[in-house]
């Protein structure tokens, strides 16, 4: 059989794009070496969100929170599995490499329990991925050091049965997976430290909002090392310690976890990539804007293409492959795609910050309006935060969101249909919004923007 469209790997962007295109009347075979679900949905994204709903939100007992998980991420495991049984997709389990390309059938070579199967497609769509980007120092494979995208699955650390064994965690990076992972170990009440490379924390966020993640991680009591490079990890009386340098000067941590979480990089080995004649960098497999590959038929999407990696975005981007290979045009820009941190407190963005649009040349207007005054997070007791709304002092157009506060990950939803549609401050201001609710936040820092502008 010759499909219309192989997808290699079944994860968000995967198995989204599967179920796209056979709406759309391919047929289409999944392959997948591993679980359904890809990183975001066994190591990632559900299973965090899982602890932090328990132990930053309070939502349900931590003695429980591990089985709690395990149930959470078999569950979408079926419902995925269900949905390509649905949708008429094969699936079939184990390795992929990439075959011949050339010709109008694109070649796919599967190695799974019963062997070798070649599969054959007029389409293919890669999204293999990404992992942790590997540190290599002298004890970098000891017991008790993981890679961020492998963190969530250790009991040890999780399992408040066995909390007796995990005490301290110490977490190199700085970025989204280092801080949520501290926020909810700390939560849970172990000793944190945060090892930065830099002085910075979540370096692409607007200031503000850095600014009150930084009071956050002090409030917190979550210890931070600025300008840390890693030497080495050993062994001590059954815990490691972490030996290296800060601003010149020695230094030791020690832990019983090092969870290794400075970066994501795409992956790029292991499928017969460099061989197969797709153009690729350092950075990621090179895509045009329907996410097609230098290979025509070939597409790529996902956190394998590099940029922001994120788990909604994958799924866009599986619809606009899957656009394009109906004759149909659809281009996802990542410049507004929002982005989620579930920190306490809860940090969601989309569009510029306020540094970006000035360095862009706009003359710039703010509109900032603190969770304190809002109705419903005082009734919630949730009232630490603010939302900020960067826009274009000319025309009115809203050019980013930054919102740090309860549910700020729910909200971002309204300000990401505005940008995506270059939408106006008075465009949305003027739109009812309910009383009482959260949103209000919005809707008031809109129209300080709206007052500024009228005495302007």
């Amino acid at each position: 059989m010759v499909y219309d469209l192989i997808v290699l790997g079944g994860g968000p962007g995967g198995y989204r794009a599967a179920e796209l295109a056979s709406q759309a009347g391919f047929k289409t075979v999944l392959v997948e070496k591993d679980r359904l679900g890809g990183t975001c949905l066994n190591r990632g994204c559900i299973p965090t969100k899982a602890y932090y709903a328990d132990a930053v939100g309070k939502l349900g007992p931590v003695d429980k929170m591990w089985a709690k998980k395990e149930a959470v991420v078999s569950k979408l495991q079926k419902g995925i599995a269900t949905l390509m049984d649905r949708c008429s997709v094969d699936v079939v389990k184990g390795i992929g490499t990439l075959g011949d390309l050339s010709g109008e059938e694109k070649e796919l070579k599967i190695s799974t329990d019963q062997g070798e199967v070649v599969l054959k497609g007029r389409r293919l769509i890669i999204a293999v991925g990404a992992m942790s980007k590997p540190l290599s120092f002298p004890g970098s494979d000891l017991e008790g050091v993981i890679g961020g995208d492998w963190a969530v699955t250790d009991q040890g650390m999780w399992d408040q049965s066995m909390a007796d064994q995990v005490s301290s965690v110490a977490v190199v990076g700085a970025g989204v997976i280092a801080v949520e992972l501290a926020g909810i170990l700390k939560d849970l009440g172990k000793e944190v430290t945060l090892l930065k490379h830099s002085d910075q924390i979540l370096r692409r966020c607007d200031e503000d909002v850095k600014k009150k993640v930084r009071q956050a991680v002090k409030k917190k009591k979550i210890a931070t090392v600025d300008y840390f490079r890693i030497k080495e990890a050993v062994k001590e009386d059954g815990r490691l310690k972490v030996k290296g340098e800060a601003e010149g000067k020695d230094l030791e941590v020690l832990c019983d976890r090092l969870i290794l979480a400075a970066s994501m990089v795409p992956i790029l080995e292991g499928y017969g990539l460099e061989a197969s004649g797709v153009a690729y960098t350092d950075q990621g497999i090179s895509v045009d804007r329907n996410m097609m590959t230098s290979k025509e038929g070939v597409y790529a999407i996902g956190d394998c293409t590099g940029g922001m990696m994120l788990a909604h975005l994958a799924e866009y981007q599986a619809l606009s492959a899957v656009e394009h290979m109906a004759g149909r045009e659809y281009y996802v820009d990542p410049a507004k795609v929002p982005s989620c941190i579930f920190f306490d407190p809860e940090i969601a963005v989309v569009g510029l910050t306020e540094e970006e649009a000035v360095a862009k040349g706009h003359d710039t207007v703010v509109g900032r309006v603190f969770f304190v005054a809002n109705g419903m997070a005082l009734a919630m007791d949730r009232s630490d935060g603010f939302v900020k709304v960067v826009a274009d002092r000319a025309d009115g157009r809203i050019l980013g969101v930054h919102i740090v506060g309860p549910e700020a990950a729910t909200l971002i939803s309204e300000a990401a249909l505005a940008i995506a549609k270059d939408m106006t401050v008075k465009e949305v201001a003027y739109t009812v919004h309910p009383h009482p609710t959260l949103s209000e936040c919005f809707k008031d820092a809109l129209f300080r923007i709206l007052e500024d502008t009228s005495h302007s």
